[in-house]
């Protein structure tokens, strides 16, 4: 019991040792929660102090209205900030709701704003460049290197011969059994090496000013990195590429300040893959996902946009640290910056003079040497779609040419088919997003992309099901099905939902038993001159699914593959058996969902098994057969095509392309539908449309005309494809042109097949 006892003593002097028992508590004024919050400031015992003398502190936001990711108790991580020798002030919230995601960011840019003031909690001495908000759960990793400087860039100071090393800090959730992505920022303050005239020597003042608060968070009330984990998201940031004060640096025996306000490469973009590199390198130790975003404002915006190209340039690679690790990132978010400096002379008197006048003293004039301007760019590295998703953020007030840049940039994006949009005007001048509903615009633009939704696919022995989150998408019937021994069937979607969980399709509708969910289907069977059955109305005539598999995937969409055989009771092999007469692969492919619509693609196959074999739709002139989906259809269906509103006939209507379905499929009379896209691939003509605005079926009508049956080939297969697009509002809310550009333009296999 005396040993016991003794651990326990020695544990608490420990700790006491730790914190050095010198706390104290006091209120804040809290535009979070609208009243004072508690606050406890707790001295370390060995603290760390900057070049001037100043206390590194952590602001640790505690007890707040969402859950905490990290494991560890409080005490435990505030115990663990101060034995690395911070100051910590903890602000206890006590689970008031309003300290909730986005809404925190209010109190975030108030506390930097105080820590930059030198007026913080009563304190005078907290540090303006090593002073970081912390949420409960999370813990930073500090000083961690990732290049090392070459002064021969930058030439500045003379003295400055020994490369200094470049930092990044990195705020990850500790103790945790989840992976999380990471947004990666590059300040839009410098670090660089200080001569002191005074004595001689270098020195360290301006060594770590990478959160420098007048000039980086403070300065712009910019808290979106350090309210990244109230998205379960850990951030990182880096020194600037440009080891030097934004207004000097110059080539070697180059006029002075020749590299004012910019940076040059191969030296940043060798920096910014490092940083990638060794930012990816620890992510098994900090549970980090391994999905990395960049976030970039000004100069830092500039400095990021290097991380997104997919070009591979010799000179650019391996430069650095942990060479072999991946460089790429997931994402992007960049505001206004310098992308392309073969465009600073679109237009004069728009801001950037002073590039206009300096660049030249770097590279030469750009009609001489235009391909290397192209190289200091980040539009240099663009070369294709793989290219990362880019949202752009800017305000139409700021400089000119950071418009300009943007705009050129977005267009090349655009002509390249990369993911890209754009937040506009959510402030004034250059600024960054500061109002809940833009940093929430950003927030979801990096959950989206780094840590998209999964969607699952589970194949039973009679249904396959897809879902997303647990939340149903659609079930593929594998089993042969019937109403009371009638209507087999089998080979088909149903239940098809809605974004909200609404089924939206029908099975064994009473005004048409024959019709099911989502199906392909003809009239018209016949080997030679015998007909054989009537696959639609489904009389002799039956579906033989022999095998589904999951499919391969390279990214984050779901597929399966189904071999069918089509039989019929009028084609017997000698034993009396059912022979297949068509040998039907299908494949169903899921995307998980994006704000308002999700995609799903479907490919048939078909391939005959006996000569002489012939499909075809109804012999009238309707001609219907083929890919058909039966939905609901509510009292305000309506149909659009290409060119605008249809309108149902009782025969077909032409609608090139893809076809909408929109009305009000759920409980709550909110507008959703169903777009359905042919792709041009397939036997044309393939614009023919049945439509009905009640009880029936839609029909994408193939073969056309549907009375005259058509040939399937024995050894090259017929194949349909069409893409579903499951979406919230209707036809002109989300731009069904571009989405069917994009699928024109798929490649027939899209997945990796086993």
């Amino acid at each position: 019991m005396m040993k016991i006892w003794h651990l326990q003593l020695v544990y608490l002097l420990l700790t006491f040792a730790v914190t050095n028992s010198c706390a104290s508590t006091d209120k804040w004024s809290s535009t979070v929660t609208g009243n004072n919050i508690t606050y406890k400031t707790t001295e370390a015992k060995k603290p760390v102090k900057d070049y001037k003398g100043n206390y590194a502190t952590i602001v640790y936001l505690e007890n707040l209205g969402f859950d905490k990711l990290g494991q560890n108790s409080n005490k435990e991580d505030v115990n663990w900030l101060l034995s690395q020798g911070y100051r910590v002030i903890e602000f206890d919230y006590k689970k008031n709701k309003n300290a909730s995601a986005t809404t925190i960011n209010k109190d975030i840019i108030a506390i930097n704003n105080q820590l930059a003031s030198s007026n913080f909690c009563g304190l005078n001495n907290c540090s303006t460049n090593n002073s970081y908000i912390l949420f409960e759960g999370y813990r930073i990793a500090k000083n961690i290197p990732y290049f090392k400087d070459n002064p021969d860039v930058y030439n500045t100071p003379e003295a400055y011969t020994e490369g200094d090393m470049l930092y990044m800090d990195i705020i990850y959730p500790a103790n945790t059994t989840k992976t999380v992505p990471i947004v990666l920022s590059f300040s839009y303050s410098n670090s660089y090496a200080t001569f002191d005239s005074k004595t001689g020597k270098l020195t360290n003042a301006n060594k770590d000013l990478r959160t420098f608060l007048p000039y980086t968070f403070a300065g712009f009330n910019d808290s979106f990195l350090e309210g990244l984990p109230a998205h379960n998201m850990a951030w990182a940031i880096a020194d600037h590429p440009k080891y030097c004060p934004w207004g000097s640096g110059k080539p070697i025996n180059g006029k002075n300040d020749t590299y004012k306000s910019y940076q040059v490469n191969p030296d940043a973009v060798q920096k910014v893959k490092s940083a990638i590199r060794t930012l990816r390198s620890m992510s098994n130790d900090l549970r980090l996902s391994g999905n990395i975003g960049i976030y970039g404002f000004s100069r830092g915006s500039t400095a990021g946009s290097m991380a997104i190209g997919d070009k591979n340039v010799p000179e650019f690679e391996n430069a650095g640290f942990n060479t072999g690790v991946s460089d790429d990132v997931q994402a992007a978010a960049l505001g206004p910056g310098v992308f392309d400096y073969t465009q600073i002379y679109n237009s004069l008197n728009d801001g950037d003079e002073n590039l206009e006048t300096r660049c030249p003293w770097a590279w030469g004039r750009l009609e001489d040497n235009h391909n290397l301007w192209e190289t200091m760019g980040a539009s240099y590295l663009v070369e294709s779609s793989k290219t990362a998703p880019v949202l752009f953020f800017y305000n139409t007030d700021d400089a000119p040419y950071y418009h300009d840049q943007i705009t050129h940039f977005k267009t090349k994006l655009d002509r390249l088919k990369v993911t890209n949009s754009t937040l506009i005007n959510y402030g004034t001048g250059h600024a960054v997003p500061q109002t809940s509903e833009a940093l929430n615009t950003l927030y979801s633009f990096f959950k989206k992309h780094l840590n998209p939704s999964t969607v699952t696919v589970s194949i039973k022995k009679n249904v396959a099901y897809f879902t997303e989150n647990n939340d149903s998408i659609l079930n593929y019937q594998i089993a042969e099905k019937s109403l009371n021994g009638t209507y087999k069937r089998a080979n088909y979607i149903h239940p098809l939902y809605t974004l909200d969980g609404a089924v939206l399709t029908e099975d064994f509708p009473e005004d048409h038993l024959h019709h099911r969910g989502i199906f392909w289907a003809w009239h018209q069977l016949y080997i030679g001159d015998k007909r054989i059955g009537d696959g639609w109305e489904i009389e002799n005539f039956s579906w033989d699914v022999t095998s589904v598999k999951e499919l391969k995937q390279l990214d984050n969409s779901k597929a399966i593959q189904a071999n069918v055989f089509w039989k019929s009771n009028q084609w017997l092999d000698a034993n009396s058996n059912e022979k297949p007469v068509v040998k039907e692969t299908t494949t169903i492919r899921v995307y998980p969902k994006e704000t308002n619509y999700r995609l799903i693609d479907i490919e048939i196959s078909l391939l005959a098994l006996e000569d002489n074999m012939r499909i075809g739709g109804s012999e009238d002139e309707k001609g219907y057969g083929g890919f058909s989906p039966r939905i609901k259809l509510p009292n305000d269906i309506v149909f659009t095509g290409s060119d605008g509103i249809v309108i149902p006939n009782n025969l077909p209507v032409k609608a090139d392309g893809w076809l909408d379905i929109s009305g009000s499929f759920t409980k709550e009379y909110k507008q959703s539908g169903i777009t359905i896209l042919c792709h041009p691939n397939n036997p044309q003509p393939s614009n023919q449309w049945i439509l009905r605005s009640k009880r029936s079926m839609q029909n994408a009508v193939y073969p056309y005309p549907g009375a005259k049956a058509v040939f399937l080939s024995k050894t090259q297969p017929t194949t349909l494809r069409y893409r579903l697009i499951i979406h919230n509002g209707n036809a002109n809310d989300f731009d069904v042109s571009t989405l069917y550009d994009i699928y024109k333009n798929l490649d027939k296999k899209n997945s990796d097949q086993n």
